[in-house]
């Protein structure tokens, strides 16, 4: 097998040689996206993909923490919530499992950008990101998007990124502002089933689970909130927010139980670059009516 090069492996390689000689060149835009970008200012140079295999491990949940250094009775009636972006929430057990994830998406979003570059792209629109399970606990995350080339370069050297359709972008660009780069925030809340949730779980009658309102409502404000630093990492700007996703799940503690709950956002990050227009003179797209 032949080995990677510039960061991409062979199967990239080939595509990226592919579509430099072919002279057809892929993309994932519809027709009206097309029409779109070209109205733009820029002009596809081919689809580009990109991927990561990661074994997520966990390395035990919450229940160690909390029986550690609080002690199972200590809390009595109700239990914390604890997320993994509080002061010391990346040292528990979902710790290891969130840096795996976030590294793994980055992994398969930089991969997909390297292929970008050796296209001589300037941007790629229209990202979609996906996760995959395989077999155990190996997981697949995937990138993949068009690259695009501005006609008229306005900072050659530059690469961005948007989860934006290609629509969208244009239209972006038409009121001033240009796209930068996919953010993200992720977070899983824990909360040991105390003995109100597990009342209120097992009522017969329609009630509020305080606890699981507070174990959802602290996993969302938390991604929230790591999506706001990704984009202040990128140089901040408006965030258009394009998916995002909440999954719960439970692990064993002794005879008990915890309660995970996973939240992401993502997004794109745009900057103002003046007023309407300015961002991209929007070229005249011209159609000519066949039966003249």
């Amino acid at each position: 097998m032949s080995p990677w090069a510039g960061g991409l492996p062979p199967a990239a390689l080939a595509r990226v040689e592919r579509q430099r000689a072919g002279g057809a060149t892929g993309s994932f835009l519809s027709a009206p996206g097309a029409a779109a970008v070209a109205a733009a200012g820029l002009a596809p140079v081919g689809e580009v993909f990109g991927c990561l295999v990661m074994n997520l491990g966990w390395s035990g949940g919450f229940c160690g923490a909390w029986a550690t250094t609080s002690g199972p009775g200590v809390w009595g009636w109700t239990s914390p919530v604890v997320t993994t972006g509080d002061p010391g929430g990346l040292r528990n057990g979902s710790g290891p499992y969130v840096r795996a994830v976030d590294a793994a998406w980055h992994g398969a979003l930089e991969r997909m950008l390297t292929e970008a570059r050796a296209l001589g792209a300037d941007g790629v629109v229209g990202v979609r990101t996906t996760r995959a399970h395989l077999d155990g606990s190996a997981v697949e995350f995937t990138a993949r998007g068009t690259a695009v080339r501005e006609l008229a370069r306005t900072a050659p050297g530059t690469l961005w990124c948007a989860g934006l359709s290609a629509e969208d972008v244009a239209a972006a660009l038409g009121s001033g502002f240009a796209p930068r780069a996919l953010v993200r925030g992720l977070s899983v809340a824990t909360k040991h089933e105390d003995p109100l949730m597990m009342q209120q779980r097992s009522s017969w009658s329609g009630n509020e689970v305080d606890g699981l309102t507070e174990l959802l409502t602290r996993a969302r404000a938390d991604a929230r909130r790591g999506l706001t630093l990704d984009a202040r990492r990128h140089g901040s700007g408006h965030v258009v927010v394009d998916d995002v996703r909440l999954g719960t799940f439970e692990t064993q503690c002794g005879d008990g139980k915890d309660l995970h709950a996973e939240a992401s956002f993502t997004g794109t990050l745009l900057t103002e670059v003046g007023p309407p227009g300015a961002g991209r003179a929007p070229a005249v797209l011209t159609v000519l009516p066949l039966n003249r």
